[in-house]
């Protein structure tokens, strides 16, 4: 009986052999014929599935993405708001090892984007829809009062953007300076309008 292939599952184990590629030396190792060698495939296999070695890249970017959306979505199914907030913001942070590696992955996407017309539009609308749940928590926040009534959504939501790009930025590239314990304090007391301490700014 001959075995049908999962090609779903195939494509999965595909994008995976992209991505550590990416992890030990970046895109340029990505290529059709060191996806093949690295995921124990032929190239005629990796072309059967993916016709182009940027319809490959594409794919294999679209899935991380998914692999941290479907982790956030998770996370939304926390009852206790609070930690509901910052387990679904931490997911888009190199806050444990899984996310660094990923958001590591995701910035040598972000990169050849510059190059790759493709990449670029899925860059784009990631960034797109990041706005948009940030600006969904923004406004959350507002409602349960962590927020003045007369916020300035456009401005939170910017400044939200930019905490969390910011401090994800040096934990990748200066974790010297900067721990993830420190980011979640900080990240807890941005959120939350309070001091590392704990202490609203109004006290």
């Amino acid at each position: 009986m001959v075995r049908t292939i999962d090609q779903d599952a195939r494509r999965r184990e595909i994008a995976d052999a992209v991505w550590r590629l990416l992890d030990r030396g970046g895109l340029a190792g990505a290529s059709v014929r060191g996806v093949a060698a690295e995921a124990g495939l032929s190239t005629g296999s990796i072309r059967h599935f993916f016709r182009t070695q940027a319809e490959l890249r594409e794919f294999a970017l679209t899935s991380l993405l998914e692999r941290v959306d479907a982790r956030v979505r998770r996370a939304a199914g926390e009852p206790d708001m609070r930690r509901r907030v910052l387990a679904m913001l931490g997911e888009f942070m190199p806050l444990r090892e899984d996310t660094t590696r990923e958001l590591s992955i995701w910035l040598e996407f972000v990169h050849h984007s510059r190059f790759d017309d493709a990449l670029a539009a899925v860059v784009r609308r990631q960034a797109e829809e990041m706005h948009t749940f940030l600006r969904h928590v923004v406004e959350g926040l507002r409602e349960l009062g962590h927020l003045p009534p007369d916020v300035d959504l456009d401005d939170a939501t910017a400044g939200l953007t930019a905490f969390v790009n910011g401090v994800t930025l040096g934990l990748l590239t200066s974790p010297h300076l900067i721990t993830r314990e420190q980011a979640v304090r900080l990240l807890e007391a941005h959120v939350f309008r309070e001091t590392p301490e704990g202490k609203s700014d109004d006290d």
